[in-house]
């Protein structure tokens, strides 16, 4: 696999895990644990603020990576 490749991968992959790292202590124990609702029915709600913030931090990180590409 060409090497720009395999860097665009490995960097949107850290990106996304630290974008789930974010969302679950959000979930967990920051701001939006308070305004999701207590029953078993708010997995829609939690995959969706997961799939946004991995997604956002994915692009971010891998954006800066391939603006301090040397």
């Amino acid at each position: 696999m060409p090497q720009l490749v395999v860097f665009m991968i490995k960097n949107l992959a850290t990106g996304a895990m630290i974008g789930l790292f974010v969302a679950g202590w959000l979930i967990t124990y920051g701001s939006i644990a308070d305004l999701l609702p207590s029953s078993d029915n708010s997995y829609l709600a939690i995959g969706i603020v997961a799939y946004s913030m991995a997604s956002t931090f994915g692009l971010g990180f891998l954006a800066t990576a391939l603006l301090l590409l040397k």
